[in-house]
């Protein structure tokens, strides 16, 4: 086993000098977007999210994803990943091996483990939130990809507690319309989330709209939720605002 004890409290050092330096200099913080990954996923799921990344980086400069719903997003990126978030936290690795380029301007950091851990430790918690905003720091953008059903942990990232808006990636099926509006029904309760951009995969226009229909009334009737369709990157607002050099050194695991 390697000595991880000097190399954690360096970390954590690090950790709260990032903390304070986020006071400062809080206009400079990046553009924060969330994703809920309903309680049924698929391989589907992983390569849409990945090409949405792709276009985020395309369009918008420097993008982290932080994979905290084990999506599997750098599977399709072609990503061979050695470390996560949890590694870098224990002093196991620094924080650039968990950090992954994907490209030019495209990161994926896996973060699952640790949000499980910080879900049961709320010191811990703070430390994950503390290494996420550090890493996102340097980025324009970040896409924050979260279990639905621990969407309440936004409150620990005052950058993701005010949006009011995320994600859904939605695959046909059976189960389709139950699972999107159960992660529509705990982002409205648990963090005041009222709007929703459905990302259809896998159907054709007349099968998402039918679907959309139906779930948007039910969510605006039961839920006061807005559901509307996703619409392309370039179109959605996301890349907006000056440019910011990134100097943060990351290493691409492959």
């Amino acid at each position: 086993m390697p000595e991880t004890s000097g190399r954690r409290s360096s970390f954590d050092a690090e950790l709260d000098q990032a903390s304070g330096l986020r006071r400062i200099f809080d206009g400079l913080a990046a553009h924060w977007s969330l994703v809920l990954q309903p309680s049924t996923r698929s391989g589907i799921h992983a390569a849409a999210l990945a090409s949405r990344a792709r276009q985020l980086a395309e369009h918008g400069g420097d993008t982290l994803v932080i994979d905290a719903a084990r999506s599997q997003v750098a599977l399709p990126l072609g990503l061979r990943l050695r470390y996560d978030l949890q590694h870098a936290l224990a002093g196991d690795c620094e924080i650039g091996d968990a950090c992954v380029a994907a490209g030019e301007s495209l990161w994926v950091l896996p973060a699952a483990r640790a949000l499980d851990q910080a879900c049961t430790d709320a010191r811990h918690a703070r430390r994950v939130a503390a290494a996420v905003q550090m890493v996102a720091g340097d980025m324009r953008q970040a896409m924050l990809i979260l279990p639905a059903a621990r969407v309440s942990w936004i409150e620990n990232l005052p950058e993701l507690g005010r949006l009011r808006e995320a994600l859904i990636p939605v695959v046909h099926g059976v189960d389709a319309g139950a699972a999107v509006l159960t992660a529509v029904r705990l982002a409205v309760s648990e963090a005041q989330i009222d709007t929703f951009h459905l990302l259809f995969l896998g159907m054709g226009e007349a099968a998402a709209g039918r679907l959309l229909s139906g779930m948007a009334a039910i969510a605006q009737r039961h839920f006061g939720a807005t559901l509307l369709a996703a619409k392309p990157v370039p179109d959605a607002g996301f890349a907006s605002g000056p440019g910011r050099a990134k100097h943060r050194p990351v290493e691409s695991v492959f």
